[in-house]
């Protein structure tokens, strides 16, 4: 783990109603939600993509820490975990046991991304919790992303996590559950969409996450959703247009609105079926005024308010 992160920003006033993130966070004991950094880009690097990710903690602080509060919130920072030395798989191990010891301090735990390869670290932290902890309950995963992240690689890398998720569920006869909203046609091969279907994946194409087609998508996530008991919720911020998120690892060319993505995300939270969720992908290296950052940061407050 490394220093903790200096909180600071523009105070108003002392008391509620002036109150920011940076004036309330580390103040409760215990915590409702524990943010917890994932500062690696290894995974994009073998997977050949833009590096500069491993930035991307610090930066979707730095965008939450002046953010109003609206009501009292318990929340923490417990710190960012760190792939210096290019073993990813080490890293990935460190966060899953950090994200095993909040869940059963009965915390929620929102990870900082990072590559897109931290899915795998919080997707084996909540299984690993639930084996030990919860035997028997179902998870599924909720990721909102242009591409599925199912490739098949001698290692781990930003592009392999749900594959890596889905023999994760195999080895220990559990089912694998995966809905991966925001598709891009141009963004994934024949073979993943092969991989999908033999998988048993769903998955909502960004073409389909339009106005129109809104109640279709709205009843698939809504039957997903009553089919387990936890859900892991992972926004790769390529799912958005380049043109609002362009500080991202494979910026895209269409992706799905904000308006779209608060309509799902709001269904998807009032389940309260949501344990562990995170954000990945945020590239500060080729962001655009911060955009890419505020757009996480706005992200992870609609999940805490």
């Amino acid at each position: 783990m490394t220093q903790p992160f200096q909180w600071q920003g523009r105070t108003d006033g002392e008391t509620q109603e002036h109150l920011r993130i940076h004036q309330v966070i580390n103040k409760h004991t215990p915590a409702k939600f524990a943010l917890i950094g994932f500062a690696s880009d290894e995974g994009v690097r073998r997977n050949k993509g833009r590096q500069g990710a491993k930035a991307g903690p610090d930066a979707i602080r730095h965008q939450l820490a002046g953010l109003p509060i609206h009501q009292p919130i318990a929340i923490k920072d417990v710190g960012t975990i760190r792939c210096d030395d290019g073993n990813l798989e080490a890293a990935q191990r460190r966060l899953s046991d950090q994200l095993i010891a909040l869940l059963a301090d009965n915390q929620k735990p929102i990870v900082l991304g990072g590559g897109h390869e931290v899915a795998f670290a919080s997707f084996q932290g909540l299984f690993d919790y639930v084996e030990q902890h919860q035997a028997g309950k179902t998870i599924g995963i909720i990721n909102f992303d242009a591409h599925f992240d199912l490739r098949e690689a001698p290692v781990a890398t930003s592009g392999t996590p749900f594959l890596q998720s889905a023999m994760l569920c195999q080895q220990h006869q559990r089912s694998f559950k995966y809905l991966c909203l925001g598709i891009a046609d141009h963004g994934n091969t024949k073979v993943l969409f092969d991989t999908a279907d033999t998988l048993g994946c769903q998955y909502i194409r960004d073409k389909e996450l339009a106005y129109s087609k809104l109640p279709q998508a709205i009843e698939k996530i809504k039957k997903f959703i009553d089919e387990v008991d936890y859900l892991y919720v992972t926004v790769d911020l390529d799912v958005f247009s380049a043109a609002i998120a362009p500080g991202v690892s494979a910026p895209a060319p269409k992706g799905i609105s904000t308006e779209i993505f608060d309509e799902l995300f709001a269904i998807i939270k009032s389940s309260q079926k949501i344990a562990v969720f995170d954000i990945a992908e945020c590239n500060p290296e080729f962001d655009i005024d911060n955009h890419t950052a505020k757009l996480a940061a706005y992200l992870i407050y609609q999940y805490l308010f």
